[in-house]
């Protein structure tokens, strides 16, 4: 059975993994598929999927890497270290996946009698009267396999029409079933659970006593989980014709083939067919979204004829547009469609370039799908990125809010951030659902809706049907930009009592932010451990422990002049720090960026014999930019992100990935080794730099204030407090003659010299911040 009943929703889940797609059946037909592949002559068929298929995702394992052992052994096949027999296993997954859709299809149609090899003719369904559930040609080169009927009729037998759950999304979960995750993953295959769908419809058409009536398209349908939920909704009060007020549109055909025999799972549970023709034209199409529009250039894949769509407007829109970096997609494809960036105003870089956007292509086609698609007047509901709201940089042409060419402008009705829950199961993703009206401003602040879990979040499965509340507690905040003035700045997300505070916070100042240090690759080269002393030098070994690039550990004898105290991310605390490893730096204040030259590394010739030793691994580093580039050719030992700042007496630092905003003053270290000596931060620690004692504990202590660290953590992204957070606040210029300023600095310097709680100085820094706020 591939299903289980509706009623026990557990039980189907607990027995799907032992059912013909994770049992001996699956695996020796997906064998049996591969084996024989190379017996069917397909250089044409494969050479078309291909071609799409790349066209589509890009270099197959782009996104990590796949443990080729694991498939291996799961359909025990050999697939060594080619490319092209791991693109040769995916066909034939597809492949088999495309059977089982069309025998699902085909049972629903004519009955489950008797296995027919007509199932895979797209003309059997035409003559049924269906004149749109097909399937491409280069899915059907397993019929040349010799006697691959045995095979079918035991996939037939299989496949039971009487345990399919029509009341959700069944497709995606025998897609789940037959796809290991490692492929899916890498694929960048996310299907949206139903429950998520349900709840965005729910949203969106809430107040609208008409929705059953009203239009409905799913610009990239997936599976048609949007799709099926829709019908599911309003199938009783439409007296069906739900059926014919949706749409779905999806590039890949194989996807269109799932989202068309979703429909016809429900359409045939409806309606009565099995006796009757029909005239019926699915509403769902393949083609590509983006390039339905006379911006874009037309797309040139010749290996698939793409559907018209029909060019009417919607009510309503919804789904889950696809999440990839532009960057990450083919070069024609980007080719294609890059000037659509700047014709929607969404990315204004000077001297556009394919290869320079950085953003996200859910952003595109999101504009894209208001502008072609939905009427004035009418919604989306999207789920989207959360970086799209709070990033400094990405999502500013997003944040406009306002279709440029025609001047339309977007109102941003509600904002949910669903990152506390992770809603996609197996994958990391920092969830939101966006809803917006076509036709109007947006006003701020806007409800932003925060979901924090009540109970195990591990218990939202795909297939339940619940409650939401009864896991969810919903935090209603307000956003707004979090510059003022500049409406497509990031926002910042918080409480009515935390925004009177903000206002005064949120400003400007003269502080830079920097990064710490950062080796290129080759921290098992610049991180060292202090063994002992010999005369005025140290020994050293180098830390090779969970360094990503591994090196061979040595242990040499160095100078002291270029070891220095080092500091990472997990050695900071809130007013406090300590370290336990040291750093090879040969720059200095003056030098800054470039390392010391040959000539004054020669005066130094136990630390000159260390480099020498890894020059071959410090040459082959690849992680510099294009300003560092030229320096790393002319000195192979030199480090990145170096400059005055980097020996300011005084630090203020934080981490630069953290839950919370836990700033401290790192000052020159008595390192019972190497005497009075710089303490230097590595990548992951962010910090300013200060030579006055006064003025840095005073920094600290302004930003280490409640009303402060609340502002910072509403509008950081996610864990990461990037350098930028600091230019956005309003914190006065220390003045030495100013009491409070002198009291700050005095309070924050004894919290850091106390080994107890802090919050007693904090709230002594906090009474004199509030004297400002109000």
């Amino acid at each position: 059975m591939i299903f289980l009943s509706q009623n026990n929703r557990k039980e189907m889940k607990d027995n799907i993994n032992i059912s013909s797609y994770k049992g001996e059946i699956y695996s020796s037909a997906i064998q049996y598929i591969y084996t024989n592949h190379n017996y069917a002559n397909l250089e044409n068929e494969f050479g078309d999927w291909e071609k799409h298929f790349t066209y589509i995702h890009g270099k197959f394992d782009t996104q990590r890497k796949i443990d080729i052992v694991k498939l291996e052994n799961t359909f025990d096949i050999t697939l060594g270290d080619s490319q092209n027999n791991l693109f040769c296993l995916v066909y034939c997954l597809e492949t088999y996946y495309s059977i089982i859709l069309r025998i699902l299809a085909y049972k629903s149609l004519f009955g489950e009698d008797t296995f027919c090899i007509n199932i895979f003719d797209n003309d059997t369904y035409k003559a049924k009267g269906i004149s749109n559930y097909t399937c491409v040609n280069y899915y059907n080169w397993f019929l040349k396999i010799p006697n691959i009927e045995k095979l079918l009729t035991k996939l037939y037998k299989i496949v039971s029409l009487s345990t399919i759950d029509c009341d959700g999304d069944a497709i995606s979960t025998i897609f789940e079933c037959i796809f290991p995750k490692e492929i899916r993953h890498s694929l960048g295959e996310y299907y949206t659970p139903y429950w998520l769908a349900d709840i965005v419809i729910d949203t969106l058409t809430d107040n609208d006593p008409n929705a059953f009536a009203k239009k409905y398209i799913d610009p990239s349908c997936g599976s048609a989980t949007f799709i099926v939920a829709l019908i599911n909704k309003f199938k009783q009060k439409s007296k069906n014709t739900i059926f014919f007020n949706v749409c779905g549109i999806d590039i890949n055909p194989l996807t269109v083939l799932a989202a068309k025999t979703n429909y016809l799972l429900l359409y045939c549970a409806e309606f009565e067919l099995l006796n009757n023709n029909i005239n019926l034209e699915i509403p769902i199409y393949c083609a590509d979204t983006i390039a339905i529009n006379d911006v874009s250039t037309l797309m040139f894949d010749e290996t698939n004829n793409y559907d018209a769509v029909p060019k009417i407007k919607y009510d309503y829109i919804v789904g889950n547009p696809p999440w990839v970096n532009w960057e990450y997609l083919p070069d024609s494809y980007r080719i294609n469609h890059a000037q659509l960036w700047q014709y929607y105003g969404l990315f204004t870089q000077k001297g556009l370039n394919a290869n320079f956007i950085k953003e996200d292509i859910s952003v595109l086609l999101t504009y894209v799908s208001i502008d072609n698609y939905l009427m004035l007047g009418g919604k989306i509901g999207f789920i989207v990125k959360e970086t799209l709201f709070k990033s400094i940089k990405q999502g500013e042409g997003f944040r406009k809010f306002v279709i440029a060419p025609k001047n339309i402008k977007l109102k941003v009705l509600r904002v949910d951030d669903l990152t506390q829950i992770k809603p996609f199961k197996d994958a990391v993703t920092r969830t939101a659902i966006i809803y917006i009206e076509k036709g109007t401003n947006t006003h701020y602040p806007i409800d932003y809706v925060v979901w924090k879990p009540t109970t195990n979040v591990k218990s939202l499965e795909r297939t339940q049907s619940f409650d939401v509340k009864d896991f969810v507690r919903f935090d209603t905040l307000k956003a707004r930009p979090s510059i003022n003035g500049i409406l497509n700045s990031g926002w910042i997300t918080e409480s009515d009592d935390e925004s009177k505070s903000s206002k005064f916070i949120l400003g400007n100042n003269n502080l830079v932010a920097r990064t710490g240090v950062f080796t290129g690759g080759a921290n098992g080269i610049y991180w060292l451990k202090i063994d002992s002393l010999h005369e005025n030098n140290v020994i050293v070994s180098n830390i090779t422990d969970h360094a990503k690039n591994k090196m061979k550990n040595i242990q040499q004898e160095i100078e002291k002049e270029f070891v220095f105290p080092f500091l990472t991310g997990n050695d900071l605390d809130f007013w406090a720090y300590s370290y336990s490893k040291y750093i090879l730096c040969p720059h200095t204040s003056e030098t800054k960026m470039y390392p010391i030259n040959e000539k004054v590394l020669a005066k130094y010739p136990l630390t000159a014999k260390y480099f020498t030793t890894f020059k071959k691994e410090l040459e082959a580093r690849k992680g510099f930019t294009s300003m560092d580039k030229s320096i790393h050719d002319q000195y192979y030992y030199t480090l990145q992100r170096i400059g005055t700042y980097t020996f300011a007496k005084y630090k203020v630092c934080w981490r630069y990935i953290s839950k919370n905003f836990t700033p401290a003053v790192v000052e020159y270290a008595d390192d019972p080794t190497l005497g009075n000596k710089n303490i230097i931060g590595n990548e992951k620690i962010i910090s300013i730099g200060v030579e006055n004692k006064e003025e840095a504990y005073y920094i600290c202590g302004v930003i280490s204030s409640t009303p402060y660290r609340k502002t910072i953590e509403n509008y950081m992204v996610g864990t990461q407090i990037t350098p930028s957070i600091i230019g956005r606040l309003n914190i006065p210029k220390f003045d030495p003659q100013n009491k409070q300023h002198l009291k700050i600095s005095q309070v924050c310097q004894d919290g850091h010299k106390s080994n107890g709680s802090k919050i007693t100085f904090v709230e002594q820094i906090d009474k004199i911040i509030q004297t400002w706020i109000s």
